[in-house]
């Protein structure tokens, strides 16, 4: 099944973006995320091509940012660190959103982006935030300083896999989106 026949594609999209699906399993996870997020964010409409990988990428944003124990400010927050790392504008625009939706002002969300050293985290979630932006930018070193000064300072083990999840997600959308030239909803 492809739904070309019932997409939409842009100036710079080099995949159509799905928006009448064609299949009942997309038409669900469409309303789903829509009741989650208020909208489905393009990057979920160009998965929509293929629905097995729709339908476990959702799951795995619904595990890793909107369920977990890290609150969803902090997430947020890695996610446009690593977006801004990553020179991804979707990235940074979406999280960028997502942080003023929940109530982060624009210059933090501007120190969080181009100054994340100053960011107004704890001590225990700034650990995590350089956890995850570590592992982004140095995934070859393995960090070993990095998880031990976030245990010092009460980091549980499943808040460092959370974050860890957090950057690979991050990185996984980060990649494809600039891959297929994903614009960013600026509608949301």
């Amino acid at each position: 099944m492809t739904a070309r026949d019932t997409t939409s594609t842009s100036i710079m999209n080099l995949l159509p973006l799905v928006d009448s699906p064609a299949e009942d399993r997309v038409t669900a996870i469409f309303a789903e995320i829509e009741d989650e997020l208020g909208a489905v964010p393009s990057i979920f409409r160009a998965h929509a091509h293929h629905p097995g990988l729709l339908e476990a990428n959702w799951h795995k944003f619904k595990a890793v940012m909107l369920n977990g124990c890290l609150s969803a400010q902090l997430k947020e927050g890695m996610g446009l660190v690593i977006s801004a790392d990553n020179h991804c504008d979707y990235g940074i625009y979406h999280h960028s959103a997502s942080l003023a939706k929940l109530g982060v002002d624009a210059e933090e969300i501007m120190r969080i982006r181009t100054d994340p050293e100053h960011v107004h985290f704890s001590g225990r979630e700034h650990a995590l935030f350089d956890l995850a932006r570590h592992a982004n930018i140095a995934p070859c070193d393995h960090g070993e300083r990095l998880v031990i000064a976030a245990r010092k300072l009460g980091a549980r083990d499943d808040e460092i896999v959370e974050a860890l999840g957090v950057m690979e997600l991050v990185v996984g959308f980060n990649h494809f989106a600039d891959m297929v030239c994903l614009e960013p909803q600026r509608d949301r």
